[in-house]
């Protein structure tokens, strides 16, 4: 049983910011809540203690690095709990797949690979296939990009502002074996000390100031956002397929997607469903209450949806959602 996390006011703002930046130093963060270093340390603290933060992530546009994401999904058959289990551990030693999410509803399995070449991805798939095809039920693979990607604001009920970041679409820009190392420790940990980083990767803390202010510079980093701990909070995290009849008004859907308090992300995945979304929800009543107002404002041309939720992340880089 899960103890769910009361925010005050002070929690929320810190949340809202951080979701915006989570890069943002102390002395900055405390100056937008209006309390002291101490105070906003504190909270900070408390939480990461309770798990409200589970950790700090830098959005990397992977597409500046070289790379195309392909996103799989998979519906098992005649699994157990354990051959499960397998299967994920099996997916975690593949290097190149940078995040992987348990699923349940219309899917199980979600993981997101990033790769050069057709053939990277063929020498994968062939040997899961190889080792797993008899319990794969269904499968869908797609170009997982552009992303838009908004902070999130379901905890407060006051007017905020909305932030936007894409990734996805951008072309490769110049980078070095060095820029990559550092990214691949860096994203994961966005707001670890700089020296710790440096060391760990045998560079001078000048080297990693610059490297990182380059990787910002070139769009490589587009932002920093929270991981959230959901259950914590007493909310639950859904992606909604919509089928359409009709694209004319997605750039209407999409700007109601970007104002909903409920809903944070936008995946324009080549396929995968007409349009896509991620939304955080209460329980499912409040899914399906924000789908009918959707659907009663959209229904020239939303023809049905299908969702399904995340049980749990046992990996993630590069893909921050």
């Amino acid at each position: 049983m899960v103890n769910i996390v009361k925010l005050d006011e002070y929690d929320k703002k810190i949340l809202y910011e951080l979701d915006k930046d989570a890069h943002i130093s102390i002395s900055k963060l405390a100056k937008k809540i209006r309390k002291s270093k101490q105070f906003t340390e504190y909270r900070i603290k408390r939480l990461e203690e309770s798990k409200v933060i589970i950790g700090y992530h830098a959005i990397i546009d992977a597409s500046k690095l070289g790379f195309f994401t392909y996103r799989v999904y998979f519906k098992f058959q005649r699994i157990t709990k354990k051959n499960k289990e397998e299967f994920i551990e099996s997916l975690k030693s593949y290097e190149n797949i940078w995040s992987i999410a348990k699923l349940h509803g219309k899917w199980d399995c979600a993981f997101f690979v990033g790769i050069r070449t057709i053939k990277e991805f063929h020498k994968l798939w062939d040997e899961l296939m190889l080792r797993y095809k008899r319990n794969i039920k269904n499968y869908n693979v797609s170009i997982y990009a552009p992303i838009i990607n908004f902070n999130r604001i379901f905890f407060t009920d006051k007017k905020v502002e909305t932030v936007e970041r894409t990734y996805g679409d951008g072309e490769e820009v110049k980078h070095n074996e060095k820029d990559f190392k550092i990214i691949k420790e860096y994203s994961n940990n966005a707001r670890r000390p700089l020296i710790r980083l440096a060391e760990k990767l045998k560079l001078s803390l000048n080297t990693i100031r610059y490297r990182i202010k380059e990787l910002e510079k070139k769009g490589i980093i587009i932002g920093y956002k929270l991981n959230l701990g959901l259950e914590t909070l007493g909310y639950e995290g859904y992606r909604v397929d919509l089928h359409l009849n009709s694209t004319k008004r997605n750039k209407e859907l999409y700007e109601y997607c970007k104002y909903h308090k409920n809903i944070y992300q936008i995946m324009r995945s080549i396929g995968g469903s007409d349009f896509e979304m991620s939304v955080v929800v209460k329980d499912l009543y409040e899914l399906l209450k924000i789908m009918d107002e959707m659907i009663e404002g959209f229904k020239d041309v939303i023809n049905d949806y299908e969702y399904f939720g995340f049980s749990a992340i046992p990996k993630l880089s590069f893909v921050p959602d």
